[in-house]
């Protein structure tokens, strides 16, 4: 036997060198390989170091655990079934209607278990707030307490998931009239409105949105220009201005007027784009250079729009309320889209490819084990049939024997080629024949008997047919080939059916291959369409978006262009200091230039307003002087204080045409100041008409001028409509602030027939896989009715041992696990293991939970085993166990010293893994041991 490295095969001289049982041998010396009969063989390993595992393997089965059964919370109809077995259900989807009422999956630590209203109070309020919360819902403070923010955040969760009204009221009505403060207003002649509150106006199946309170926020667009005037060749900056602050993109439509050409300035595109949450976007204009001297010219931006008030507004709200629904109707299909991709993707065509593979590599294998079978079967069948036909060419040979036999007529030439006989037959048949003979004279003599003839006869026979017989050996051979002919013939229908079922199994495969591939494509086909169907639909929605805006008074600015090469006079602006004063105040004015002057000049004015001259101010010269090397000067009006309880007045004042020409007035060359009267405010009430419960509409106070000073309005509340059931409790008294010229009074009203039944939400550990469905759609349910069960959505694997092995496992021990279907193994680790036994049937079973680092291809209940790595030893010190020797209890190895010496040593051993042991103590590494002696 030729040896590795480590392992020797020595001679010993047995005689020779025993002195008190010590062997001498050199396991260096080469020499020691020779083999020689007379001597004894040693063979022996080196002492090495490896890591020994100890595994155990015990049965599991994939499951899928039963986590609830959900039931029905009331007795009614089922109206919607939105699940079936196998679906796996995450937060938010709808698993059934009861009623009209759908039943969503929510996410929380316990069920809901009564009818929650304003009022209520308890952990279940605070599920219920923190639901809605975090699905995006505002519900005021997150606590125990169910409130009208509570119940507000309910209606609109309910209306986005189809809920509709549950009673039918009466329209009810709230009266605001105003009430006196004599020190800081008067009411006028509307000092009364009513509210008519009616039932939600939200329809089963969709949420209510009001087009005529969108349209109330429609964006004001306007257009305004700091600079008055711009140098030929430079540029101005348009802002255009959005109020209030749009929440889509508003593309609004400009365009270039005034006194100038298209050569006088660049090209603008037809519209401007101000951005959502942004209230205004810039235009810049840049203007041209050109050789033409020419006079000033006006460049002016003109915005507009669509719509001329906020009417025209309710097609267009449609048009893009349809279009907001479709973009939900596909977003929602793109996400199922998505889920049903992944669930091709890992669907039970991929276990059937597994198998169907597997199932050709087995044939595969076969065929090819059966090509070396059939040619051996052949081969076979070869050696037989030559060796038949040796046999019979040398039978169908003549010998010397067999012609004397013919020539005494004792057989005839076909029986000799048939034949062949042996020269002890052919004498034997020979003296049988004479003997016959010879019977035949006597008998003829009579001297015998005919029973002697007979006798004589019949032996003659006997030994003619056993030496015409067929030879046994030709008879072996002629089987022999009938039981090779047999094989070769079973081997190659056996290669047949073979072909014949890989032939199936591969266009089985084909076309489980081509269902799964068409079944994705199908869907990513979809999905393409659908992505591009989105794009289209929101390119739509930000087109219709976009032209919703109104256009205010400033629907034009305009700037002048100056030509530099042109000698103008200096061109004037004028501008007011402020909007308002007080009667008893001085209005200012300033009159601007684009540079400082060279020189004074006089410049001439006048007033005008719906302020009188001399009574409510005083009348001013009609000319100020700007001076040299200044670029304004200020124009004030003194006013004039008077008791008179009157409007708001106004003071104008206008630049005149300089007679001799020595200035230009450009387009800002009138300003006008208001003049605010120190008289009480009157105040009227606007609003009121008919909502919708649980709108929160407002009562306008508007005063006929800004009030001064913060002022306390006073107001009473009345109506068939109660305060604390059908809309929220009023104060009675509200703050004009200073400056402000209206206050709203809200009327938040109550959507008294919202409330929470505890079936509306369905709380458990999702996602979870629906295991199986126990009603119809349209069945008719008593309270507590099972209607499905949930199941974990994904294989738990359960091991099972034996008390024996219960006491090797424990939480936290690394595994393999098997399943023969597929040939599948991933790796796992225990995470829980019963401390207590299952009984059944008398035999007790603990049960434990692996969790897997990957996934398992199977159905449940599929079996599995699991290999468990129950210890190790990390770089042990190991022998071939064929190297220990019990003496009793006691373990012992035979080690060869470095001076050439065999000793019995003891050792302590340790840890089992297949040819291998462990030795803690006793030997070294680097030694070596004895595993045998051959003494043969």
């Amino acid at each position: 036997m030729k040896a590795s490295p480590a392992v020797r095969s020595v001679s010993l001289l047995a005689a020779a060198a025993v002195v008190a049982g010590l062997v001498v041998w050199a396991p260096w010396d080469g020499s020691g390989s020779d083999i020689d009969p007379v001597q004894d063989r040693a063979i022996a390993e080196a002492v090495t170091t490896r890591t020994l595992t100890e595994e155990l393997t015990v049965r599991g089965e994939l499951r899928r655990d039963e986590l609830r059964t959900i039931n029905s919370a009331a007795s009614g109809r089922i109206t919607g079934l939105e699940v079936a077995d196998g679906d796996t259900i995450e937060v938010g989807n709808v698993l059934f209607s009861l009623d009209g009422r759908r039943v969503v999956a929510v996410a929380g630590d316990m069920d809901f278990y009564r009818q929650l209203d304003v009022g209520s109070d308890g952990p279940d309020v605070l599920q219920l707030e923190t639901i809605l919360s975090e699905a995006g819902y505002t519900v005021g403070t997150v606590d125990r307490y169910f409130t009208e923010d509570t119940r507000s955040g309910l209606a609109e969760w309910q209306a986005d998931h189809d809920y509709g009204s549950t009673a039918t009221e009466v329209d009810e009505v709230v009266t605001i009239s105003l009430q006196s403060n004599p020190a800081g207003y008067s009411v006028g002649a509307v000092n009364a409105v009513s509210v008519q509150i009616g039932a939600a106006s939200r329809p089963a199946g969709k949420a209510r949105r009001s087009t005529a309170e969108d349209a109330t926020g429609a964006p004001v667009v306007t257009v305004r220009v700091a600079d008055a005037i711009v140098t030929e060749g430079g540029q101005v900056a348009f802002t255009i201005v959005a109020d209030p602050v749009p929440t889509s993109d508003l593309v609004v439509a400009v365009r270039i007027g005034g006194d100038v050409t298209t050569d006088d300035y660049e090209g603008i595109g037809d519209t401007v784009v101000i951005p959502a949450g942004s209230a205004t976007a810039d235009l810049v204009v840049s203007t041209l250079v050109d050789d033409l001297r020419e006079a000033n010219e006006d460049l002016e931006v003109i915005v507009s729009g669509s719509f001329d008030d906020a009417a025209g507004f309710a097609p267009q709200d449609l048009l893009i309320f349809d279009i907001q629904e479709a973009i939900s109707a596909l977003l929602e299909r793109q996400a199922d889209l998505v889920d049903e991709i992944a669930a091709s993707e890992t669907a039970p065509e991929d276990l059937r490819v597994f198998d169907l593979q597997a199932e050709i590599d087995d044939l595969v294998e076969r065929r090819a084990e059966l090509v070396g079978e059939l040619a051996e079967a052949q081969q076979d069948l070869t050696d037989a049939e030559a060796e038949v036909s040796g046999l019979e060419s040398r039978q169908q040979e003549t010998t010397n024997v067999e012609q004397e036999l013919i020539d005494k007529g004792i057989i005839t030439y076909a029986q000799a080629a048939d034949r062949d006989l042996t020269p002890t037959e052919a004498a034997n048949l020979i003296s049988l024949d004479e003997a016959l003979d010879d019977a035949n004279t006597a008998l003829d003599a009579g001297d015998i008997t005919v029973a002697a003839r007979t006798q004589a006869f019949d032996a003659y026979n006997d030994a003619l047919a056993g030496a015409l017989e067929v030879s046994s050996e030709l008879t072996t051979a002629r089987d022999t080939v009938d039981t090779s002919g047999n094989a070769v013939a079973a081997l190659e229908r056996e290669d047949d059916r073979l072909n014949f079922l890989l032939g199936v199994a591969e266009a089985d495969l084909a076309d489980t291959l081509a269902t799964a591939d068409a079944s994705v494509n199908a869907l990513l086909d979809e999905q393409q369409r659908l992505k591009f169907s989105l794009d289209a639909k929101r390119e739509e929605l930000r087109v219709a978006q976009g032209s919703r805006y109104l256009i205010g008074d400033r629907d034009t600015a305009v700037v002048i262009i100056d030509d530099p090469d042109v000698a103008d006079a200096p061109t004037l602006v004028l501008r007011s200091d402020s909007e308002t004063v007080p009667e008893s105040g001085l209005a200012s004015f300033t009159v601007e230039t684009p540079d400082p002057l060279v020189e004074d000049l006089e410049i001439f004015f006048e007033t005008a307003g719906s302020a009188t001259a001399g009574s409510d101010y005083n009348q001013p010269d009609g000319d100020v002087i700007l001076r040299a090397g200044q670029e304004s000067v200020a124009i004030t009006v003194q006013l004039r204080p008077d008791d008179l309880v009157e409007d708001d007045e106004t003071i104008t004042v206008r630049l005149l045409d300089d007679p001799g020409g020595d200035y230009l007035l450009s387009h800002r060359f009138e300003a006008t100041v208001k003049v605010v009267s120190a008289d009480l405010p009157e105040l009227t009430l606007a609003g009121g008409g008919r909502v919708s419960e649980g709108v929160t509409t407002a009562v306008t106070v508007v005063a006929d001028q800004a009030a001064t000073v913060d002022t306390s309005i006073n107001y009473s509340v009345g109506g068939s409509a109660r305060a604390g059931e059908d809309f929220e409790v009023l104060t009675g008294t509200t703050i004009l602030r200073a400056g402000e010229t209206s206050v709203d009074i809200p009327i938040r009203t109550i959507a008294d027939d919202v409330v929470f039944l505890p079936g509306d939400m369905v709380v458990a550990r999702w996602p979870a896989r629906v295991g199986s469905v126990h009603v119809d759609a349209g069945q008719f349910l008593q309270s507590g009715t099972p209607l499905l069960t949930l199941t974990e959505p994904t294989f738990t694997v359960k091991l099972f041992a034996s008390p024996t092995n219960r006491a090797k496992l424990d939480a936290g021990q690394l595994v393999t696990v098997n399943m023969e279907a597929g040939d599948q193994e991933v790796g796992g680790v225990i995470s829980e293991i019963d401390d207590s036994a299952t009984s059944d049937g008398g035999n007790e079973t603990y049960e434990g939970v692996v969790q897997t680092d990957g996934d398992l291809i199977g159905v449940d209940g599929a079996v599995v085993t699991i290999d468990v790595v129950v210890a190790e030893s990390v770089d042990a010190v190991v022998v071939p166990i064929a190297a220990v020797l019990s003496d009793g209890g006691d373990h012992r190895i035979r080690v060869v010293t470095p001076a050439g010496v065999i000793e019995r040593r003891s050792v302590q051993t340790g840890m089992l893994d297949g040819a291998y042991v462990e030795i803690v103590s006793g030997l070294s590494v680097g030694e070596y041991v004895i595993l045998e002696i051959d003494r043969s």
